[in-house]
């Protein structure tokens, strides 16, 4: 297809994903915007995922076969570098696209320049495709109080500051439902490759800083849960890559209480890590990241907790 006719370009990062990578191409290629090419990244998959996309016919599938770098990031780096289009859409390897989510997105990003994003609410699935969750989004308080204005066919426009302080509360977005304006991303820059976790919310910070969001209230996409996935693993760990997006996040601030809400969600992982500490019987370590945590937002709980962590039967849980 000639690059001047392609709309929007979705990048799919793979690794192992052999039961459901078929699905996922396929549901790209049902989407009622045709001008698009779909950009398949496998990450030194060990099984059957490489061949199944090379087998898959269709000109608008460029496969890229990659060493395996351990997180999703550098691949979709790449796929972004790639891409042909002036958007582009996320979307993991075991979720599924709905056939309306691209034209309906293109649409509203032609339509209104200064938004950088666009996104929608998704459901969940099991493996098996079973429906679970019918809508995440309506699970999200702060989210949906966010002040919005009407935008057409029924999108919402959030502005740059509600955008950015919304998701000092909450990550809202799912990274399988963005569609992104290019530009915006050459100018905020793409996935931080040396984060393990919160890459995406580490991405969406920095765009809320540069950018308006339009949100259109209904599915999207449906997104897998499955054990072993990143979700799945070890509360410290998240909560170590979480610092780290946080402390960036807090640099970007001058108020007084954004910078607030983000102390009380640093100390919230700094409690994490401590908890980690006490439940592997490091109660020394377990009481000084109470501390911190005390230091970073003065919260009872945390004082509490830390004298639990030396004396059980003073702290609780």
């Amino acid at each position: 297809m000639n690059d001047s006719r392609i709309r929007v370009s979705v990048v799919m990062p793979v690794y192992n994903a052999a039961d459901h990578v078929e699905s996922a191409i396929r549901s790209v290629l049902s989407s009622d915007l045709a001008e698009l090419e779909l950009i398949v990244l496998d990450d030194g998959s060990t099984d059957r995922s490489l061949a199944i996309a090379r087998g898959i016919d269709d000109p608008r599938v460029v496969v890229v076969a990659l060493k395996a770098s351990g997180g999703p990031s550098r691949p979709r780096n790449l796929g972004i570098a790639q891409a042909r289009a002036p958007y582009v859409a996320l979307l993991d390897a075991d979720d599924l696209m709905k056939p309306e989510k691209l034209s309906a997105a293109v649409a509203a990003l032609d339509a209104h320049p200064g938004a950088g994003v666009a996104f929608g609410d998704y459901e969940r699935i099991d493996t098996e495709g079973r429906l679970f969750e019918p809508s995440t989004l309506s699970a999200y308080p702060v989210f949906s109080q966010l002040r919005t204005t009407p935008a057409a066919d029924g999108w919402r426009m959030i502005r740059q500051r509600d955008f950015a302080l919304g998701l000092l509360h909450e990550n809202f977005i799912g990274t399988s439902g963005v569609v992104l304006r290019k530009s915006v991303l050459d100018q905020v820059g793409g996935f931080d490759e040396s984060l393990t976790y919160s890459e995406d919310r580490d991405l969406w910070f920095r765009l809320a800083h540069a950018c308006d969001a339009l949100y259109l209230p209904r599915i999207g996409h449906s997104y897998r849960v499955a054990p072993g996935s990143l979700s799945f693993r070890p509360g410290a760990q998240q909560a170590r890559s979480r610092l780290v997006v946080l402390r960036r996040e807090r640099l970007r601030w001058d108020s007084r209480e954004p910078r607030r809400q983000i102390d009380r969600l640093l100390a919230e992982n700094h409690a994490a890590i401590a908890y980690e500490h006490r439940r592997r019987g490091r109660r020394l370590q377990a009481f000084a990241t109470f501390l911190r945590a005390m230091s970073t937002s003065p919260e009872l709980r945390w004082l509490r907790a830390a004298a639990g962590s030396l004396a059980p039967s003073l702290g609780g849980n």
